[in-house]
């Protein structure tokens, strides 16, 4: 069966699959013997395939990103994840837009994600702008230790479609237990800058300082999870007059999760 002019076609509908998934089903639907074969397209992109250099073109993008992961913002990529999964749509298993380099950890936990019935789709790195406005928090607790969990907020200035988008995304990839994890690390490295900062120019001086990370964080996206971390630090009077040095324990075990 020749399915190339479908494949072409079907490449030009590519955004409007992504705007409306609800409306489209794959051309190889129905057919075990084409989805076999357009899945099987995937491995000409190995090394020393046909379609190498076609993978090292789209892993050279994520150079711009310091090699991030786009969906973390943490990790090293090293895998291509099919944003459109090729089981459901295998006509896009080669095509470069559907492509995108990311971790381990996120191709693992993204799997075959795409709900189809209520159309929601996780964050496209290529086709989508995830929302500038603040709907990521980080609630930072000081008592015997210091505890941080992060959690979303919804507001009126997005509207419940695409909050739903993020929550799905937070939900699919455990973002909330893996910033978690990252602001544990983040902490860890830089209570000496609090502490120095802190008795040179006490708690207003600290505050300073945290604000201007959280600034200097917002470039990469007023969500990003440091600057959620930062922003919540600086607005932590408890934290910011000497709490910190619930950090400065002997044991690291001083910080903790909710």
């Amino acid at each position: 069966m020749d399915a190339r002019a479908g494949i072409i076609s079907a490449y030009g509908d590519y955004e409007d699959v992504l705007r409306d998934i609800r409306r489209f089903t794959s051309l190889a639907d129905g057919s075990d013997a084409l989805t076999k074969a357009l899945l099987g397209n995937y491995a000409l992109l190995d090394r020393g395939r046909p379609l190498e250099d076609l993978r090292n073109s789209i892993f050279l993008t994520a150079l711009s990103r310091n090699s991030r992961c786009p969906l973390c913002e943490r990790a090293q990529v090293c895998a291509l994840d099919h944003f459109l999964p090729k089981n459901q749509f295998p006509e896009y298993s080669i095509l470069a837009d559907n492509l995108v380099p990311v971790c381990e950890r996120c191709n693992r936990l993204k799997g075959d994600e795409c709900d189809r019935a209520d159309g929601l789709l996780m964050f496209h790195a290529y086709f989508d702008e995830f929302p500038d406005t603040e709907v990521l928090f980080a609630e930072i607790d000081v008592d015997n230790t210091v505890s941080i969990r992060y959690s979303l907020h919804h507001t009126d200035e997005i509207d419940n479609f695409t909050f739903e988008r993020v929550t799905r995304q937070f939900d699919t990839l455990g973002l909330f237990d893996f910033y978690q994890m990252e602001a544990v690390a983040e902490l860890t490295d830089q209570v000496d800058l609090y502490d120095e900062t802190y008795y040179s120019s006490g708690d207003s001086g600290l505050r300073s300082i945290l604000g201007a990370l959280a600034r200097g964080a917002e470039r990469k996206g007023m969500n990003y999870w440091k600057a959620a971390l930062y922003r919540a630090l600086s607005r932590n009077a408890e934290f910011c007059s000497g709490g910190y040095q619930k950090l400065l324990a002997p044991s690291m075990n001083s910080l903790h999760h909710f």
